[in-house]
């Protein structure tokens, strides 16, 4: 199952073919662990290779000039990133690179993972596939927060989730702090609002899940 990457479940991207590290070091690129809150790049550094996470996640969070934090991507085990700005031509990171957890993370350059791909026809499809799942989840981002008032947001995120369904439950992704940057608001704004909903018959919430009544 493809998860949208707004509900920042990992593993959604890259499950259908495993990467063996080796092959980045094969092809020119490097592999290193690093421990939970290391901070790999700073917003507005270079990137100027492609980033893998074999094990572990890592977090991408925008900081804002007066101080706030948010978050723009969680990237899990078997997941890409910086691959968009590379290619892009627009080669700074957006935000903060902070290890979520420890982790194992390789780097290839940009030249040496079309190498890569070219010689590895599957994975090339996998990436493709991955790559385009990105775009759509990202437009599902500027959907949502594109909602003018929180209860939108919140209805939007969680039918998302839901698929199909027309009602049943939705993991919150780790913490109701992480779903508030999520849906782009303080936590008091969040938990405010998920207490009228309640009240009001259109949801129920513990601190692992929100359900649609």
């Amino acid at each position: 199952m493809k998860v949208c990457n707004i509900c920042y479940n990992q593993g959604a991207y890259m499950e259908e073919t495993r990467i063996d590290v080796e092959l980045f070091t094969a092809f020119g690129g490097r592999t290193v662990c690093v421990r939970k809150g290391s901070i790999l790049f700073l917003q507005g550094e270079a990137c100027d290779e492609i980033g893998f996470v074999s094990e572990g996640s890592i977090d991408i969070r925008s900081v804002t000039p007066d101080g706030r934090s948010w978050q723009i991507q969680t990237v899990g085990p078997e997941m890409f990133f910086g691959d968009v700005l590379t290619f892009a031509g627009e080669r700074r990171y957006l935000g903060n690179v902070v290890a979520a957890t420890d982790a194992v993370v390789s780097w290839i350059g940009r030249d040496d993972f079309l190498r890569l791909l070219c010689n590895n026809p599957e994975l090339l499809k996998t990436y493709l596939t991955a790559l385009a799942r990105k775009t759509f989840d990202v437009k599902q981002q500027v959907k949502l927060l594109s909602l003018s008032d929180l209860r939108s947001r919140i209805l939007f995120w969680i039918r998302l989730g839901l698929g199909d369904a027309r009602f049943g439950s939705v993991p919150i992704p780790g913490t109701k702090e992480r779903l508030a940057e999520i849906l782009g608001v303080e936590r008091p704004s969040l938990s405010r609002e998920l207490a009228r909903m309640k009240q009001d018959g259109l949801i129920d919430y513990s601190r692992t899940e929100i359900t649609l009544l």
